[in-house]
């Protein structure tokens, strides 16, 4: 069943494609949920958390400060990714304005990390903010992630398969590309399933192995 899905975007609900994944057979979920959704919506995306958790080993799951969602069980690590401020925002003057998003770790501990910078991915070129993504300009995709973080992501792991439920522009799949990993990508609306396609016909692996991949 799983070897159907791979280096695929998969146009669909993410409940209904996961509930034919068999548990465990996922390395490693790496993902960005939807925020600012309707209660019923938010709902959707709850489930869709305990169903990563069931079909993968492990999970690295991003979430925006204005995402009510809230991980615990199971959570053994968390990073801060510092992104500065975007541009375009609007706040008053005397109010604070998060510029950060917590990247949270679920399952098996086997995420490489480097101690020496602590639990934060501070501001440095490459890790831009999604606004100031290059693509994202592109796309219209208001929250894309750059492909940089997602690469640092991935190759600090040893998954071999990667699954992003919530696709969106195709970020995820076309960083495994680059690093040489499987990836399967879940995507509800037409128009960004194609935005990934092209993305994903249109990128190069790295020339270098995927354990040494930058």
């Amino acid at each position: 069943m799983i070897e159907e899905y791979k280096n695929k975007i998969i146009c669909g609900d993410c409940l209904e494609v996961m509930k034919q994944i068999p548990n465990k057979s996922i390395d490693l979920v790496l993902t960005d949920p939807p925020y600012g959704l309707p209660n019923e919506d938010f709902l959707q995306v709850k489930m869709a958390l305990r169903e990563m958790k069931r079909i993968s080993k492990m999970q690295i799951v991003i979430l925006d400060w204005r995402n009510p969602l809230t991980i615990k069980d199971g959570k053994y690590a968390e990073l801060v990714w510092e992104y500065g401020w975007i541009s375009g925002g609007r706040t008053k003057s005397n109010h604070f304005y998060p510029t950060h998003n917590t990247i949270h770790f679920l399952g098996e501990n086997n995420f490489e990390f480097e101690t020496k910078n602590g639990s934060i991915i501070k501001r440095q070129s490459g890790f831009s903010s999604p606004r100031q993504c290059s693509y994202a300009k592109k796309s219209g995709h208001p929250h894309e992630k750059p492909i940089k973080l997602m690469k640092y992501l991935i190759e600090h792991t040893k998954a071999n398969t990667i699954l992003d439920p919530f696709m969106g522009s195709g970020t995820t799949a076309v960083a495994c590309k680059q690093l040489k990993r499987n990836f399967i990508g879940i995507e509800i609306s037409p128009e960004y399933c194609k935005i990934a396609e092209k993305r994903i016909n249109s990128t190069q692996p790295s020339l270098l192995d995927k354990e040494g991949g930058k």
